[in-house]
This record gives C-alpha cells, structure tokens and sequence, in this order.
C-alpha cells in the first residue's frame, strides 16, 4: 500500500504486477480498492494493476473542499502519474464509472482504453434526487446507515467518511443538469461498456453511452445485477481480459 500526498491529505493507492501496461481499476460508492481482489489476482500476471480508495472512502483522506467530477477526476490522474504514468487500461464501476469517464475527457494522454462497468453519463430527476438523499443520510445518519441504504454485502466495503461522500454524491447528482453524454463524441481510445441485464440502474445508460462513444463494444451480461464483477468474477475476468488483449 502506498499514498499519495494531495497537499495535506493522502491518496491511498496499490500497485500489484509488474507487466508492460497498466490497468486501473476504480471503485463505486462505498466500496474501497479491496472490492477488485478478485480483478486484481487475475490480471496482475499480465499487467501491473493499480487500486485505490476515492477520497473520503477507505483509507483516503477527506478533505474540507467542494468536489466536482473534475476534482475526482483529477485524483485519478494524480494516482496513475504516481504509479509510472499512462497511457492507461482504465475501468470503472457505477460512479467511478461516471469519473473514469470524465478522466478521459479530461487527461485523453493518460488512457489507452476504457471499461465501463454498471454506469452512466446523465441521470434524470428521480436519480438526482436519489442522489441528494444519499447526500442527506450520510451528513445526518452517519457511514454505516449509508452503507446499509446502499445495500452494500461486500466485506471489504468500509464506511466512507459522511461529509465527504455527500459532496460526492452532489457531484454525481449534478449529471442531471450537466451530463457527459454529448463530450462523449470525443473519446477516441478503444472502449468496451458492460452492464448487467438486472442491473438496479437498468441498461439504459450502458446503451446510451456506447451510442456516443465511436467504436464501443456494449456487452449486456444475462442474469446478473450491479456487481456482476463479484456476482460472477470468472466470467467478468474472462470478458475483461479478452478486451485488454484485443487492444493490444
């Protein structure tokens, strides 16, 4: 385990591997870089594969300071430049999904792929308001009724620091006012979108998203839900690492 120093708080990052190319592999709510070990042991005799925690999850700091999906963004970018720089094999699962997607906009030079898992780029009212409801619990109930409303069953999740997951969360919500799906157009770097059939959040943004990204390959997991990387991490691992050679 290593950290990152952010100027004052620290970035909680691990890098296992030791082959040619990176993979990074970035976590959703609630969950930290413990949640991709089953990720992490099948690809790390391939490539060197890097975890961390977002800020405010984990063992990351949290600190005192509006976040917007470009700052979280911007964390992402820091912990690949920490770990030898990119170009990077980048996934993503739900929200960080959402700020692997804004990392490519916003760092194309640090990305030679992208895998986004469960995810979207905009979210209506009703999401938006889910999002403002995560916010509220966690600054008035606390970490471990957020986890609970989550619905969180890995034992690896911890629970976030409250305040800082709720500026999150704000970030996320702001998706319905100010989507990523039209900056989409200008991703350029091979990109596969998977998403299970049953996944709570629907189908709807993985298609979305491989409509606006030239080139995508959207693959529509049956009979699986929102972790479908714990749910079925053989078959998740098989589908992911026939992707990453195909790139090259």
């Amino acid at each position: 385990m290593a950290e990152l120093d952010r100027g004052g708080w620290k970035l909680r990052y691990e890098l296992t591997g030791d082959g040619p190319e990176l993979v990074v592999l970035t976590h959703g709510f609630g969950a930290t870089a413990e949640t991709w070990r089953g990720q992490v042991a099948a690809l790390s005799p391939h490539y060197r594969v890097l975890t961390w925690d977002l800020r405010a999850h984990g063992v990351s700091g949290s600190p005192d300071e509006p976040i917007t999906l470009h700052t979280l963004a911007g964390d992402l970018a820091a912990v690949v430049q920490a770990a030898g720089g990119g170009p990077a094999h980048a996934l993503g699962h739900s929200a960080g999904g959402v700020i692997t997607m804004r990392f490519a906009l916003d760092h194309p030079q640090l990305v030679r792929s992208l895998v986004l898992v469960g995810t979207a780029s905009e979210c209506n009212a009703r999401a938006h308001a889910w999002y403002e409801l995560l916010a509220i619990a966690a600054e008035t109930q606390g970490s471990q009724a957020l986890l609970k409303k989550l619905g969180s069953r890995d034992v690896a999740d911890a629970p976030p620091e409250p305040h800082g997951f709720a500026r999150i969360a704000r970030a996320m919500g702001g998706l319905h006012t100010t989507p990523l799906t039209s900056e989409l157009e200008r991703v350029r770097c091979p990109t596969l979108v998977v998403v299970g059939e049953n996944d709570f959040l629907g189908v709807g943004g993985s298609v979305i998203i491989s409509r606006r990204i030239a080139g995508s390959r959207l693959e529509i997991v049956p009979e699986r839900g929102h972790a479908l990387f714990h749910e079925d991490s053989e078959g998740f691992n098989a589908v992911l690492l026939a992707f990453l050679r195909s790139v090259g």
